[in-house]
């Protein structure tokens, strides 16, 4: 189902889920340099509400589809 909600978006669909997207990687990648386990923790969970924010968006673009092309 994910495969065919990619194809279905657009460059600019795709281009506002980037920023979300690179938060992510990069509270991954300070989540792995960090010492203190609530703090890599933390940086996890920033990262995955990312994600979730990048997929939410991507879905909810896709759903609404057909409503966003009539205006």
């Amino acid at each position: 189902m994910f495969g065919r909600i990619l194809r279905d978006l657009t460059l600019p669909d795709l281009a506002l889920t980037g920023g979300p997207l690179i938060l992510a990687v990069l509270a991954f990648v300070r989540a792995a340099r960090v010492d203190a386990a609530f703090d890599r923790w933390a940086w996890i969970a920033v990262a995955l509400v990312m994600l979730a924010v990048c997929a939410g968006y991507l879905i909810w673009v896709w759903r609404n589809r057909r409503d966003l092309r009539r205006e």
